[in-house]
């Protein structure tokens, strides 16, 4: 118990002191004030920029229910997220209809999913987003947070960890709408090209 919290604590203040201080630069920062419900997509390797860009601002967040589930939980509840437990493997089904209703019982909610985690394949985004848009009414906002210089670990996907005192650039994409003519395979594929098309020009750094 106590190895685990200190192991939490540690990855907390490592994650501080690698995103706090960087140079950001946020690109389309009106598109999410147009909004007051509505999901956020990420991809995977990028998350912990967007943990840190949006914390203490009232999200939630879809994770999984594994091992590392677990430590994601412990770390970012220190940056101010709440949790629905649950992946396309295991609890799935039970997180969606808990997200649905949390968009139905408040006027203003925030989720953020990373449509191709926990396990990939990487930036081939899984159909959970679009479903819970498509019968919630409410749009999909992708967001990707990128760093100019990062350390990178490979397993299913590339994971990246920011250098200290580097340049950060947010992007922000336009807010996805979906409707009940809409294949899964058409939202999805939507959600997906428009990740994307911002992970490029977030990773395009002066």
């Amino acid at each position: 118990m106590i190895k685990s919290f200190l192991k939490k604590q540690i990855l907390f203040l490592v994650i501080v002191f690698l995103y706090r201080f960087n140079r950001k630069l946020v690109i389309g920062k009106e598109n999410l004030d147009k909004v007051d419900s509505f999901i956020v997509v990420s991809w995977h390797g990028k998350i912990l920029g967007l943990m840190e860009f949006l914390k203490n601002k009232g999200y939630f967040a879809l994770v999984s229910q594994s091992r590392d589930g677990d430590l994601i939980v412990g770390v970012a509840k220190k940056f101010g997220y709440n949790f629905f437990r649950g992946s396309s493997n295991r609890g799935g089904r039970s997180a969606m209809h808990n997200m649905n209703s949390f968009f139905s019982d408040r006027k203003s909610a925030k989720i953020i999913i990373t449509p191709d985690g926990p396990t990939g394949p990487e930036h081939k985004a899984k159909p959970g987003a679009f479903l819970l848009s498509q019968k919630s009414g409410n749009p999909v906002v992708p967001i990707i947070v990128d760093v100019k210089k990062s350390w990178e670990f490979k397993n299913w996907h590339t994971f990246y960890l920011s250098k200290p005192f580097t340049k950060m650039k947010i992007v922000i994409g336009k807010p996805l709408y979906f409707d009940n003519s809409d294949s899964v395979e058409v939202g999805t594929k939507k959600i997906e090209e428009s990740l994307n098309e911002i992970d490029r020009i977030a990773s395009h750094h002066e």
